[in-house]
């Protein structure tokens, strides 16, 4: 009896012990107790500094030769990025701003990151809900500035439970509720690779079908791509270029009248291009 006696607290304590260890698994092994993985920066934002700009290391120019070819890609580069860069100038700063806070977990299940920020001086409340289901992650931001809108549904998206691939759609702006932006992305970790496509959705505004497609690959020669269609004279250009070399080639059927590859070199210069 008193053996029996005595091994009663250390039962009790062994039970005592497993409650905790199963209680710290469920917290680490049940995905409904953690908030989802937010989809990364990339996914929402091409990095066009990545296409160059001046010659690398800044070589001399050389007057002689012409940069057309180059000159012609990073025409048509710069003009969806300042179209990018003034309309989602407000959601994608919300976007960025969520990586800075924590989340709260909802009554439905789903969980909410809150908080401020401000542009100039525009001050504006952003509520980013994320909720797991069965295929992956369903995304949603609400945005209120002060004295103007409130919780205005600026974009909507989906993503893998393994953040690999997911999409966004955008709304116009808040006087202009309706959808005009898909953006589609994918990546590979382990690669290091990555593609972000932007069209245009929106068949009451100019440019609907319209696209920006951009790739990061582990090509040798060119490992940074650009496609961009012009859906209003269906006008294709391609554009490949080396990130860390510079080189690249253009090929626009419309603006060179021909199929061919149009190249230029690490200084940016016209070269004909390699077999």
């Amino acid at each position: 009896m008193m053996h029996f006696i005595k091994t009663i607290p250390i039962i009790f304590a062994l039970e005592v012990i497993v409650l905790i260890v199963s209680c710290e698994d469920d917290k680490t092994t049940n995905p409904q107790d953690q908030p989802p993985t937010i989809p990364p920066q990339s996914s929402m934002i091409i990095n066009f500094a990545e296409f160059p700009d001046t010659a690398k290391d800044n070589l001399p120019d050389n007057s002689i030769l012409t940069k057309r070819n180059w000159g012609w890609a990073a025409y048509n580069v710069a003009i969806w990025n300042s179209v990018l860069t003034l309309t989602l100038a407000v959601p994608v700063a919300a976007f960025m701003e969520a990586f800075n806070h924590q989340a709260v977990k909802q009554p439905d299940g789903s969980w909410l990151w809150q908080y401020s920020f401000a542009i100039g001086e525009a001050l504006f409340t952003a509520k980013l809900f994320g909720k797991t289901v069965t295929e992956g992650v369903e995304w949603k931001m609400l945005l209120t500035k002060q004295g103007e809108y409130t919780d205005f549904e600026w974009f909507t998206g989906f993503s893998d439970l393994s953040t690999t691939s997911g999409n966004w759609t955008l709304n116009k702006e808040p006087n202009s509720p309706t959808p005009f932006l898909y953006i589609a992305w994918h990546r590979n970790k382990t690669e290091g690779t990555a593609d972000i496509k932007y069209t245009k959705i929106n068949s009451t505004l100019p440019g609907n079908e319209s696209y920006i497609f951009y790739g990061k690959t582990n090509e040798v020669l060119h490992n940074r791509f650009y496609q961009i269609f012009s859906a209003e004279d269906n006008r294709m250009v391609d554009i490949k270029w080396n990130y860390e070399q510079y080189f690249g080639q253009v090929k626009d059927p419309i603006y060179f009248e021909d199929e061919n590859w149009h190249c230029w070199d690490e200084k940016l210069d016209d070269i004909s291009c390699p077999e």
